[in-house]
C-alpha cells in the first residue's frame, strides 16, 4: 500500500432485487371488512369514501368490494342474496370463486363494529405496495440511457410525490381538501416562481394532464383562490394580533395608505404619469404635497411601460431627480406585464420598495387571454392585494377613465382596490387649461368624496397644490388645523390629547375635538384611541404624526414648505407646499418658528401629560426661559363659551425666532362692524398711501421670497394667487403680497378716504371707502352698514367710483 494515501472504504451496495419476499398485504382485514359488509349493508357507509377497490390486495376482494360500492351507490342492500345477483349478471361471479366464495367471506365475520380499523390495516398495505412498485421503476430509470438525466429527476419526483402526498386512511372531504390544498400549492409555486412564460405555460399544461384537468379550469381555479380566502373566526385579542396596531400606517398621510393598493385613473393627456412621479418624489425626499405629510423617506419602484426611457428620463430629469435619488431610492423596469408576477416578487425581496408605480393596468395585461370587461381581468391587483400585505408594500396602479369619467372595464378592477383616485381637469370657467382634480373616489382609510384642487406646470411638470376644492375662502377651522398639522409635524412621534392642542392652540376643547376628529378622517393625522377597559374609565384619544428614519433627515430639521413671514415690505409666501421645484435657493428666507397669538391670559401652564414629557427633545418647548416668554406655551382660550366655536379661526403666525425687521401680525379688532384696523403697520398715521403694486398680467414685479424680478402670466383673484415666471427657476404660484413693486411695475393711485367699488368676489359692486392701506391690501368700509367688508383687497380688484 502506497504510504500517505488514505484509501476511503467502498460503500457496499447491493442491486438485487427481493425476490424471495411477498408484497406487504392483509388477507385476513380485507375478508373481514367484505363479511361486515355482508352482514350488516350501513357498514359500507362508513369506509366508501376512504377505502377505494385498488386498496385490496386480492383481486377477487376487489371485485366483490367494486360490487358492494356500485350497489350502494344505487341505494340498494349489500346483502349476500344482492351481491350475488350483482356479480352473476355482470359475470364475475365464477372469477371471484362463486357462491362459496361469498359464503366463505360471510361465515367467518362476527361483527362489523371495527371495520374502520379493518381499512385503516388495509389502505397502509396498499400505500407500502405502491412504494415498492415505485421504487423498482425508478430502479428501471436508472437504465434507461436513452432519457436525459432532467426527465429523469422529473419523472422520479412526480412518482414519489404521488405515493408520499397521498392521504392515508382520509374521509372523502379530507381527501377533497388535500387534493386542493395539493392543486394549490403547485399552481402557487407555478405562478410566483416561475419567470418565464413559456415555461411557466409547459409546466401549466403538465400539471393539467397529471390532474386531468383543462389549462382553462386551473387558470380559473387560481383565481377563485384570490379572491375567496378568509380567515378563520378570530376573538378580539387575535384580532388585534392580526392588525398589528389600531392606527393606520401612512406613507403620506391622509393620501397614501401602507401596505394597500391604489387604482389612479384619469383620461389620456391629463398628466398621470407625471403626477406619480412627483409623487414619488415627494416621498424619496420626505418633504409634503400641500397638507399631506410624508412619514418618512421611502424606496420607489416603477414599472413603465406606456413610456419609453427617454420619455421618462426626460420626465424625471424635469423633476429634479437626482442621480443620487435614482441611485438610492428608485428603481426602474420596463417591458413588465401581469405574466412576469415572479419578477415583481425578485423586486419586492431584494430592493423591498416601499411604494411600488404600475403605468399602466392596460400595459401590463396586454397578454391577458380576457377582455377588459370580464371579471378575470382584474386577477393581477388581486395578486398584488397580497403582496402589498406579505411585503408591506403599496401598489399604485395606472389605469384610464371611460366616456361617463369612472373606471375603464370591469366592476371587478374597482372593488379589487382598496383605494381610487381620479385625475380630471377643471372645468370651470375660471380654471385654466392647466388646473387639475384630484378627487379620492374610494378609500378604505380615510373619508372619500374629497376634492382637491392642482395646477399643472406643463414646463417643470410639476404640481402645484392649491387646497380642497369647496375652501378657496377658507373652510371653518381652517387656520387652527393648519396650526395643528404644523405642532405635530415640528414634533414627530410625540403624542397630543386634543386638550393639549386646544391649550397650546388657545381654543376650546370641544372645538379642539371637532377638527381633531375631521383631521383624523381625512387621514392628515394619526389618532390612537384608547378604549374603556372593563371598569375603568377610559383614556382620552392621543394625536400625532408619525416619522420613521434618522434624526438626520428629521422633516422638523428641514426648511418648512410654505415658511410665512411678515417684515417691512410686508406679508410674503416664500413657497407654496406642493409638488415643486426642492432648489434651495442662497438668498432664501431661513426656517422659522411657528406659533400663535392669544386673545386672552388665563392659562399659567400647559397640561402635559407625564408621558408626553418624557418624549420631548426639549424642555425648551415646555418651559419658558428665565428671561424670554415661553410663546410656544400659548394661553388659552377661557372656556365659557359651552362647546361653541370661536367667531373666526385664531391666526397662525411667526414668533420667538422673527428677525428684527420683521412685524408680528396681530388679529384684527373686531369693534367695529364695518371697518378694518385704521392704522399704518408701518408705523404711519395712513395718511401717506403704501406703494401697492396694480397687479397685471405680463406685467413685471419684485418677489420677495425670490429676491428676483418676475412675471405674471395668470392671475387667480379667488386664492389671492398670481401664476409667475421666475427666471431660470421655471413657473410658480406667488400670493399677492408677495409681489411688490420694481421700476417696471405698474402702480396703484389710491388714497385713504377714497371711494371705490369691488370688482371681485360675492361682494362684487358694492360701493366702499378705503379706510387702511397696508403691505397685506387695502381695508375698506363698506357704504352699506349691513354689510361687513372682513377682508383686504388688492389694487386691481377695486375701482375708483
Amino acid at each position: 500500500m502506497t504510504q500517505g494515501i488514505y484509501q476511503f472504504p467502498q460503500e457496499q451496495r447491493n442491486f438485487q432485487p427481493n425476490v424471495d419476499r411477498l408484497p406487504p398485504s392483509n388477507i385476513e382485514a380485507e375478508e373481514a371488512i367484505l363479511g361486515g359488509i355482508l352482514l350488516d349493508p350501513e357498514a359500507i357507509y362508513r369506509i366508501k369514501n376512504r377505502l377505494k377497490p385498488e386498496h385490496f390486495y386480492i383481486s377477487a376482494h376487489r371485485d366483490i368490494y367494486q360490487a358492494c360500492l356500485r350497489l350502494c351507490n344505487k341505494e340498494k342492500p349489500t346483502d349476500l342474496l344482492s351481491v350475488t345477483s350483482w356479480l352473476s349478471d355482470h359475470n364475475i361471479l365464477s372469477a371471484i370463486g362463486g357462491r362459496n366464495k361469498l359464503a366463505t367471506v360471510l361465515d367467518r365475520t362476527v361483527s362489523a363494529v371495527n371495520i374502520d380499523s379493518l381499512a385503516e390495516l388495509v389502505i397502509n398495505a396498499s400505500v407500502r405496495r405502491d412504494l415498492i412498485r415505485v421504487a423498482n421503476e425508478i430502479n428501471h430509470l436508472g437504465y434507461e440511457t436513452e432519457l436525459d438525466i432532467p426527465e429523469i429527476f422529473s419523472m422520479v419526483a412526480q412518482k414519489t410525490r404521488s405515493v408520499i402526498e397521498l392521504p392515508v386512511a382520509a374521509t372523502k372531504d379530507e381527501h377533497e381538501q388535500w387534493l386542493h390544498d395539493r392543486l394549490l400549492s403547485e399552481l402557487t409555486t407555478i405562478y410566483t416562481t416561475c419567470a418565464l412564460p413559456s415555461l411557466r405555460l409547459l409546466k401549466l399544461k403538465r400539471l393539467a394532464e397529471d390532474h386531468r384537468l383543462s389549462m382553462g379550469f386551473l387558470e380559473h381555479f387560481y383565481l377563485k383562490t384570490l379572491i375567496a380566502q378568509c380567515t378563520k373566526l378570530l376573538t378580539y385579542e387575535e384580532l388585534k394580533e392580526l392588525a398589528g396596531s389600531t392606527v393606520r400606517e401612512w406613507l403620506l398621510n391622509g393620501l397614501i395608505p401602507q401596505s394597500t393598493t391604489i387604482l389612479l385613473a384619469s383620461d389620456g393627456g391629463i398628466g398621470k404619469t407625471k403626477f406619480s412621479y412627483a409623487i414619488g418624489k415627494i416621498l424619496i425626499q420626505g418633504t409634503q404635497f400641500g397638507p399631506f405629510v410624508t412619514t418618512g423617506k421611502r424606496k420607489i419602484l416603477y414599472y413603465q411601460g406606456d413610456e419609453s426611457p427617454g420619455d421618462m428620463l426626460q420626465a424625471l430629469d424635469s423633476l429634479g431627480y437626482s442621480e443620487q435619488d435614482i441611485g438610492n431610492s428608485v428603481r426602474v423596469r420596463f417591458g413588465w406585464s401581469a405574466e412576469n408576477i415572479p419578477t415583481l416578487i425578485q423586486d419586492l425581496r431584494e430592493f423591498q420598495p416601499e411604494l411600488v408605480f404600475i403605468d399602466s393596468l392596460s400595459t401590463a395585461n396586454r397578454f391577458s387571454i380576457y377582455r377588459e370587461s370580464e371579471m378575470e381581468y382584474a386577477r393581477p391587483i388581486l395578486e398584488m392585494t397580497g403582496l402589498a400585505a406579505q411585503y408591506k408594500t403599496t401598489f399604485v396602479i395606472i389605469h384610464h377613465t371611460n366616456k361617463e369619467g369612472g373606471v375603464r372595464g370591469t366592476t371587478a378592477i374597482r372593488n379589487a382596490v382598496s383605494e381610487v383616485w381620479t385625475l380630471t381637469k377643471d372645468n370651470k370657467e375660471t380654471a385654466t387649461p392647466y388646473d387639475r382634480i384630484l378627487e379620492i373616489d374610494k378609500s378604505r382609510s380615510r373619508s372619500s368624496g374629497k376634492k382637491y384642487r392642482m395646477y399643472f406646470n406643463s414646463e417643470d411638470l410639476s404640481f402645484t397644490f392649491l387646497g380642497e376644492e369647496g375652501d378657496e375662502l377658507g373652510g371653518p377651522g381652517q387656520s387652527a388645523k393648519e396650526a395643528t398639522l404644523q405642532l405635530l409635524s415640528d414634533n414627530r412621534n410625540i403624542k397630543f390629547t386634543s386638550e393639549e392642542i386646544a391649550h397650546r392652540l388657545g381654543i376650546s376643547k370641544a372645538y379642539a375635538r371637532r377638527y381633531l376628529g375631521e383631521l383624523s378622517a381625512d387621514g392628515l393625522i394619526s389618532v390612537k384611541r384608547h378604549p374603556a377597559a372593563k371598569g375603568e374609565k377610559a383614556k382620552p384619544n392621543v394625536y400625532f404624526l408619525a416619522y420613521e428614519g434618522s434624526g438626520d433627515d428629521h422633516p422638523s430639521d428641514q426648511t418648512p414648505s410654505s415658511p410665512v413671514t411678515i417684515d417691512s415690505n410686508g406679508l410674503q409666501s416664500i413657497l407654496k407646499s406642493g409638488i415643486k421645484k426642492q432648489d434651495q435657493y442662497e438668498d432664501q428666507t431661513q426656517d422659522q418658528t411657528q406659533c400663535l397669538d392669544t386673545v386672552s391670559n388665563t392659562a399659567s401652564s400647559d397640561p402635559q401629560g407625564a408621558e408626553n414629557l418624557e418624549k420631548m427633545p426639549s424642555t425648551e418647548f415646555l418651559e419658558p426661559k428665565s428671561e424670554v416668554e415661553d410663546r410656544m406655551s400659548p394661553n388659552a382660550l377661557p372656556d365659557n363659551n359651552n362647546g361653541s366655536d370661536p367667531r373666526t379661526d385664531p391666526p397662525p403666525i411667526l414668533c420667538q425666532n422673527t428677525h428684527p425687521s420683521q412685524t408680528t401680525i396681530k388679529p384684527l379688532p373686531d369693534n367695529d362692524s364695518g371697518s378694518s384696523p385704521q392704522s399704518d403697520p408701518k408705523g404711519g398715521t395712513g395718511s401717506d398711501p403704501l406703494p401697492l403694486p396694480l397687479i397685471e398680467e405680463k406685467a413685471t414685479y419684485w418677489s420677495a421670497s425670490f429676491k428676483r424680478e418676475v412675471k405674471v402670466f395668470q392671475i387667480f383673484d379667488e386664492f389671492s394667487e398670481a401664476s409667475c415666471h421666475v427666471a431660470e427657476k421655471g413657473r410658480f404660484s406667488l400670493t399677492f403680497t408677495d409681489l411688490q413693486c420694481c421700476e417696471q411695475s405698474p402702480r396703484s393711485d389710491f388714497r385713504i378716504g377714497d371711494k371705490v367699488v369691488i370688482l371681485v368676489g360675492k361682494n362684487k359692486e358694492t360701493f366702499a371707502t378705503i379706510t387702511t392701506i397696508r403691505a397685506d391690501g387695502i381695508w375698506l368700509k363698506s357704504d352699506d352698514r349691513k354689510k361687513r367688508l372682513a377682508k383686504a383687497y388688492f389694487p386691481h380688484q377695486l375701482a375708483k367710483a
